[in-house]
């Protein structure tokens, strides 16, 4: 018998009730956070002060998540204990406060971080636990759906422009509604990969549709990373459903070849300078190698135990980085932020993290047992975390910051990966 949360069907929520959920997560997702906090997008960042609406949305966030937490607290720890190990990431955050310049800074930094993980599983255990669409998908879909709105009604905040608050180059990328070309583009990508399942598994109209304007849209955004995502999770999909009768070997052979061409696209971009070009990289990581060799030059890096979460890229990197004339908001790499915060046990749990990821991945790719549910579920979820995880770990920070889709859509997707687990070995 398939184990039942608290409510199994969404339909039974209220409409109400489904947009404050949707609007929870958005927040976390970094949604919006432009209009909230009153910036023009238009006008490039000079400082300012936000507008109390940014931090009364997430105090309301943060206090509903915290109700169902505590009314849902058995079905709450279990999936913080299914987070593992990207749940390890706050955890260094909150530790490294003890070794902080600014403990109070690292303090209330790795608080905000803390709900970033603490709003989605929230959201997640009080929508449902068994449904083909999964809290994921939804989400994800109206997500796309605002940010076509906003690029379309209001353009000056729904794309990049030509002076623009964050990067006026990429000037006429979508942002939809976020600040940034990148986070679209992995709502994008992420959703693709889940919408391409649900188009071989549903083969419904509505699917098809969902998946050929969220290509359409990570297009648009133009994020090189995103792209790489999609396209590796769709091809992973494919193939195992393609495949699935086919023997251990030959799914092993594909396998290999997918990582193969992931990780010789990857060495090929401190060479492939024409390619890179076209999905908006170059051979340095659009400046990444030389503003990493130059923190490690020039920065008082410590690698035992690290400067602390956020005030140590502030207190020490920044201003170092501000001298060689470097315009850097962050580490702009996970291995590096991890470094420069949590010392050399950053970079290995962000290993952890990927190489956990390919486990399941591999374990999701060669499962036989009920196929179709297995496929549907846990194969996309695994998918789209391991390419995700993967690459923005490479060429961004977001794995280690809040208001950042990557967190949100990772600790949804890893709560219904393990939560499909179950439910598919229950109903053997």
């Amino acid at each position: 018998m398939t184990q039942e949360l608290m409510i199994s069907n969404p339909s039974r929520l209220s409409v109400a009730l489904r947009l404050v959920l949707f609007a929870m997560c958005i927040v976390s997702l970094g949604g919006f956070r432009l209009q909230l906090a009153g910036i023009d997008p238009t006008q490039s960042f000079q400082g300012f002060t936000a507008s109390y609406a940014v931090y009364i949305a997430d105090v309301a966030s943060i206090f509903l998540a915290l109700v169902i937490a505590i009314l849902y607290s058995k079905e709450f720890f279990t999936s913080l204990n299914n987070a593992f190990p990207i749940f390890l990431l706050p955890i260094l955050a909150f530790s490294s406060s003890i070794i902080s310049a600014s403990p109070w800074v690292t303090m209330f930094e790795s608080t905000k971080y803390l709900f970033a993980f603490i709003i989605p599983i929230s959201a997640s255990i009080l929508w449902y636990r068994k449904s083909k669409l999964q809290f994921s998908y939804e989400l994800l879909k109206a997500t796309l759906i605002l940010s076509i709105i906003i690029v379309i009604i209001y353009p000056k905040y729904g794309l990049h422009g030509s002076s623009d608050v964050f990067q006026s180059t990429h000037a006429g990328a979508w942002r939809g509604i976020f600040g940034h070309r990148t986070d679209f583009g992995y709502c994008c990508a992420a959703l693709s990969g889940l919408a391409f399942a649900n188009v071989v598994y549903r083969k419904k109209i509505s699917d098809v549709i969902v998946l050929i304007v969220s290509i359409f849209s990570l297009y648009k955004a133009g994020s090189g990373g995103a792209s790489i995502v999609s396209a590796l999770s769709i091809i992973a999909i494919y193939f195992h459903y393609a495949l699935k009768n086919s023997s251990v070997k030959i799914k092993m052979s594909l396998s290999m070849i997918l990582f193969s061409i992931m990780i010789i696209f990857f060495a090929s971009m401190f060479s492939a300078d024409g390619f890179l070009y076209s999905i908006g990289e170059d051979s340095s990581f659009t400046g990444r190698v030389p503003l990493w060799s130059y923190i490690i030059d020039s920065s008082p890096l410590n690698y035992l135990y690290g400067l602390g979460y956020i005030s140590g890229f502030n207190s020490f990197v920044l201003p170092s980085l501000q001298m060689g004339n470097f315009n850097a908001p962050n580490a702009q790499g996970a291995y590096m932020e991890a470094l420069i915060a949590f010392g050399i046990i950053g970079p290995l749990v962000i290993l952890l993290i990927n190489a956990s990821y390919t486990i399941r991945f591999f374990k999701s790719f060669f499962k036989k047992e009920n196929i179709v549910k297995f496929y549907i579920y846990s194969l996309p979820t695994s998918s789209i975390l391991i390419f995700m995880v993967f690459t923005s770990t490479i060429v961004e920070s977001y794995i280690l910051q809040s208001n950042k889709v990557l967190i949100c859509i990772a600790v949804i997707l890893n709560f219904e990966y393990k939560n499909r687990e179950k439910i598919i070995d229950n109903d053997k």
